[in-house]
């Protein structure tokens, strides 16, 4: 037997995306019931509560142009929302370089010949740039040199989406790196990045106190007591959809017990193809095939406390060299001091790029922090009899791939949503898109004034869109 509950609008997912909308709708008074599978809120943007010691789902750095976003952020966090200087590197054969490069610091590790080839490289990729620039090798080689492009942008992009460069679509590195090349790189490290024009060469950011959960939190506690109902630990059987629109919801709670929540309107931040698999009647095979060839990375946290003080300066490194499986490693302690309790020690979170099921997503979890300490140990950053505990997070679904045939099937499964009238994705994997923190909370914004009468397009959605100049 199914309970039902009433009309107004259901959101699946309790991402950014999610928690935003649900927090417009409850301050125009619009019934709204949340639906999130996992027992806490803020989906990526999670904060862990280890022993009092906190971590993030990775770095989530808080920066945006668009003074909604930055409004929300702001009246949410107060006093809370800390500003932060930006400190990076880069590990490469032995050496750390700081990221964004640093021409003289660069010079200095590369040496005079090696750096003299990356500037010719350049010049050639110039006079000759590659014939095809729609993939991210293309993409690079044409702004950076293909030398340049090898040592420190190609071994870290392989991690992340475990594919060749060359199959991996230049709209990732225009829609992440932007207006970067290496004469904007070179010009903001002589003469600073000109307020924050280029922003994945941003010098500063906005952090919560207590990381970006914090933030999840409260947005999910302000909307609750506007009236927000949330069902936690449940997943989404069904979407039943009757004509052109979305009838009810079938979700089924950690106990198994199932409950049908009817309403007006329906938004998903649940990833596209599982939101597609779930609509009855079923999608038609075309749209479903397309659904299927999307993919995702998943991603392994391993979060280790350690007994030193101080192990470097850096909020985060990159790991470049492809002889360590590890992708970045995070000091938490550099992002906000609240996060670490007792200040003689210091946590870490070593990053891993997997997909579901590999060899390294099936390691054990001990097997993921041995392998952890190992890395570390080997780059110098500490060694592993200083370790004082830790905790893995596995997350699947987190990185939507762009390999060469995304974009197809984002237009076929496009059109058929659009056919569903009160039916809307939104965030990073509703809309199979790779996003920040800001544009997943810009979507659902939108999507809630969507419902209200506004007209927003939230696949067109610009990041930057209010951007004070």
């Amino acid at each position: 037997m199914f309970k039902r509950a009433g009309a107004g609008a259901v959101v699946l997912g309790a991402g950014p995306a999610g928690l935003a909308c649900s927090y417009e709708l409850s301050r125009r008074d619009v019934p709204t019931t949340v639906v999130e599978r996992s027992k806490g809120v803020g989906g990526l943007c999670r904060t862990f509560n280890y022993n009092g010691f906190l971590f993030d789902i990775g770095g989530h750095r808080f920066l945006s142009r668009s003074r909604e976003v930055n409004a929300i952020w702001e009246d949410v966090l107060g006093e809370d929302l800390l500003r932060c200087s930006r400190k990076s590197s880069i590990y490469y054969q032995g050496h750390f370089y700081r990221y964004p490069l640093n021409a003289f610091d660069t010079l200095k590790n590369l040496g005079l010949i090696e750096s003299a080839r990356c500037f010719f490289s350049y010049l050639n990729s110039q006079v000759m740039p590659p014939v095809d620039q729609t993939n991210f090798e293309g993409w690079m080689t044409r702004r950076f040199g293909r030398r340049l492009f090898e040592i420190f942008f190609k071994p870290y992009t392989e991690k992340v989406w475990g594919i060749s460069c060359a199959e991996l679509s230049g709209d990732w590195a225009s829609q992440r790196i932007q207006q970067l090349s290496l004469r904007k790189a070179i010009k903001s490290a002589i003469f600073g990045n000109g307020n924050g024009k280029i922003k994945s060469l941003s010098d500063e950011f906005l952090y919560p106190k207590l990381g970006p959960g914090q933030f999840c939190d409260r947005l999910k506690t302000k909307s609750e007591s506007l009236g927000t109902q949330y069902r936690m630990q449940a997943e989404v059987d069904q979407i039943n959809v009757a004509g052109k629109r979305v009838d009810s919801v079938e979700i089924r709670n950690a106990a198994g017990r199932s409950e049908k929540l009817c309403g007006d309107s329906f938004i998903s931040s649940i990833p596209l193809p599982v939101l597609i698999e779930r609509i009855r009647p079923r999608a038609p095979l075309g749209v479903l095939s397309a659904a299927r060839s999307l993919k995702f990375r998943s991603f392994i946290s391993v979060n280790l406390i350690f007994n030193e003080p101080r192990l470097f300066d850096e909020n985060w490194i990159y790991i470049q060299s492809p002889d360590i499986t590890a992708g970045r490693v995070q000091n938490y302690k550099n992002w906000s001091s609240a996060m670490v309790p007792d200040a003689e020690k210091t946590s870490l979170g070593v990053e891993y790029f997997v997909s579901e099921g590999d060899s390294v997503w099936s390691l054990s979890d001990e097997q993921m922090m041995a392998l952890a300490l190992e890395e570390l140990e080997r780059i110098r950053i500490v060694g592993r009899a200083k370790v004082a505990g830790g905790f893995v997070v596995r997350v699947a679904n987190a990185y939507p791939v762009y390999d060469s045939g995304y974009q197809r099937s984002l237009h076929i499964i496009r059109a058929y949503l659009e056919t569903i009238e009160n039916l809307q994705a939104m965030g990073r994997a509703g809309l199979f898109r790779y996003n920040n923190s800001d544009h997943a909370v810009l979507t659902g914004l939108c999507a809630a004034r969507n419902i209200l009468g506004e007209k927003h397009d939230l696949w067109a959605i610009d990041p930057d869109q209010g951007r004070d100049e």
